[in-house]
């Protein structure tokens, strides 16, 4: 009993010790936070969404309705998505990620989607999605 015991506390540790080594890359900490924000704007989940925006991020969305808020924009947009539309932000995957220090972008081109199509929300030559690092570490829409 005394060895299994020991063995079973040996990989415990060894597990936690792998765990605390890696963390979580910068690239996926962007993924992560591109794809809360279409899931969002899916769901018409205006709060989550604007929540992963810096205060300068949150202005310019609230910008696209004249003497709105960001949460109200993000509401009216989800209203007016198809559901083919909602189906691909919700199953949205990100092919790449281009990180320059503290900024990072990602592509119209590189979004793919298993369900649904993103065909009228995704535009050719569009202006990349535009994210910031925080001092936390964590990354926020930005433009």
């Amino acid at each position: 009993m005394g060895t299994l015991r020991n063995g079973l506390l040996a990989t415990l540790v060894a597990s936690v010790a792998l765990a605390g080594c890696g963390g979580t890359s910068d690239a996926t900490k962007v993924e992560q936070t591109v794809t809360r924000a279409f899931r969002a704007l899916a769901t018409g989940a205006g709060a989550t969404l604007c929540s992963l925006a810096t205060p300068a991020g949150q202005k310019t969305l609230a910008a696209a309705v004249p003497h709105s808020t960001c949460e109200n924009v993000i509401k009216l947009v989800s209203v007016h998505l198809t559901a083919s539309q909602k189906a691909a932000l919700e199953s949205v995957k990100i092919k790449k990620v281009t990180i320059s220090g503290d900024h990072a972008t990602v592509s119209d081109a590189d979004l793919t989607s298993a369900h649904g199509s993103l065909k009228g929300f995704i535009q050719s030559g569009s202006a990349p999605t535009k994210l910031t690092k925080q001092s936390d570490g964590s990354w926020k829409l930005s433009g």
